[in-house]
């Protein structure tokens, strides 16, 4: 629409037939093919602009040894099967991309450039999980220490903040299946 204005105010502000000798004429039409160019120009470089703002900018080196084994890692962990998620994570699949969608969706983690959200929770889960330092996340997954130590801070702010959907804050009754067991109830009753 802008380029049709454009042309329109270009080729149609001064008629051509007006008592002009041929220089003039000449140099008219010269002026109004450089607008019509010019217009044509900002049109496209306007819609590469907006070409450019419409995706992320992330750009990325080529990839070393040491990325490429991480995204192995990665791949066997969530995309291979469940037993291996499990094994890893101490979560299936399913329950781990929700997980990684819901701290999306509410802006609570967002991927860095170079990191993204299901590594960070991942990481995350397997320090948790399995009770790793630091340091042995760091050779398992090929991140420095303080970058494991960052993600783990930020991963762990996100999940508290999820403590009013996701904790259930206990009740001071014992539940009915432990009151009615002999084997159980014991163990539980209040002493006056």
């Amino acid at each position: 629409m802008l380029l049709l204005v454009s042309c329109y105010v270009i080729l149609g502000s001064v008629p051509l037939h007006l008592e002009m000798d041929d220089d003039d004429e000449r140099r008219m039409l010269i002026v109004r093919a450089a607008g019509l160019v010019a217009a044509v120009y900002a049109y496209f470089v306007s819609r590469l602009v907006q070409c450019q703002m419409a995706r992320p900018r992330i750009t990325y080196a080529p990839m070393s040894a040491m990325d490429e084994e991480r995204h192995r890692n990665l791949n066997r962990i969530y995309n291979f099967n469940d037993v291996e998620c499990v094994n890893m994570l101490r979560m299936r699949r399913t329950p781990f991309f929700q997980l990684c969608e819901l701290l999306k969706s509410r802006n609570l983690l967002r991927d860095s450039i170079h990191n993204n959200v299901e590594e960070q929770v991942a990481m995350f889960l397997h320090v948790v999980g399995h009770n790793q330092r630091f340091r042995v996340i760091h050779q398992s997954w090929r991140r420095s220490v303080e970058t494991v130590s960052r993600y783990f801070k930020e991963v762990l702010y996100a999940i508290g903040e999820l403590r009013d959907d996701m904790i259930k804050a206990p009740t001071g009754e014992t539940p009915l299946k432990i009151r009615n067991s002999p084997r159980w109830y014991p163990y539980f009753k209040v002493i006056s």
